[in-house]
């Protein structure tokens, strides 16, 4: 859980995690311990440099990071995760917050997702999923989805949308912006 996550995003990721792991950990991002306690979660690790929470929370483990670092709080909880042995991310607060973080996030979850199954964030903005191995989803028939390569290019397939591709170079870019989808993409 990350800073900018409001009360929404937090009950959209606590609903997906109870889905895919009900035992799964609850890690708090630096300021996204504001976020826990507003919501009365205590998190099972606070990883943080303390620049946007006043001080760790008491009985829970914790990795405390210089403010001068050359990495994100969230980069070091992402380490946190791998760590840990999780397998899917669910993410508060991706897509909240400053711009720059908002940015840095997602490049920071592009150069991750090879070291998990898949890293999820749901908001009321939508839902990012990134993979380096694929996905198969349900869809909301009209609904737009955009497919984005994050750091090098890669070859894409997509099915079950007005736009298909096979094995097509993506490159980051907006190759893949705003397609359409049926049922199953």
């Amino acid at each position: 859980m990350l800073e900018g996550a409001t009360r929404v995003d937090l009950r959209l990721a606590f609903a997906q995690a109870a889905r895919l792991d009900p035992k799964a950990p609850l890690i708090a991002v630096d300021g996204g311990l504001t976020t826990c306690r507003a919501m009365r979660r205590r998190p099972d690790l606070f990883v943080g440099d303390l620049d946007s929470a006043r001080r760790a929370p008491r009985g829970v483990p914790s990795t405390i990071y210089p403010i001068a670092k050359d990495f994100s709080d969230f980069s070091g909880a992402l380490l946190a995760a791998r760590g840990l042995g999780v397998e899917v991310v669910l993410i508060a607060g991706l897509l909240g917050g400053r711009l720059d973080h908002e940015w840095a996030n997602l490049l920071e979850v592009g150069a991750a997702a090879h070291g998990f199954l898949g890293i999820l964030a749901r908001s009321s903005r939508g839902l990012v999923v990134v993979t380096a191995g694929g996905v198969r989803a349900r869809t909301v028939a009209g609904r737009l989805v955009s497919v984005f390569a994050l750091g090098r290019g890669v070859r894409v397939s997509l099915r079950g949308t007005a736009w298909t591709l096979s094995r097509r170079r993506l490159a980051p870019g907006s190759l893949g912006l705003s397609n359409v989808p049926g049922d199953e993409l």
